[in-house]
């Protein structure tokens, strides 16, 4: 008679000795930021030429996706 080939062929452990995970999951609040600072910030980016107008309608169009 031929052995038998499985998938369980060279399983050495028993199934139900797999280890529990034993830490807690780290659960962080999110950080909160000042709406009007951020849109100071984006004024300033722009009127410095570090952001374009394109840019600035590119995240107000990503915006109106969340809202």
């Amino acid at each position: 008679m031929r052995p038998l080939n499985t998938l369980s062929a060279g399983y050495k452990s028993h199934p139900s000795a797999v280890e529990k995970q034993t830490k807690a999951p780290i659960v962080q609040n999110p950080t909160q930021i000042d709406p009007i600072a951020f849109t100071n910030k984006i004024k300033q980016w722009h009127a410095d030429g570090n952001l374009s107008t394109e840019g600035v309608n590119h995240i107000i169009s990503e915006l109106q996706k969340i809202v």
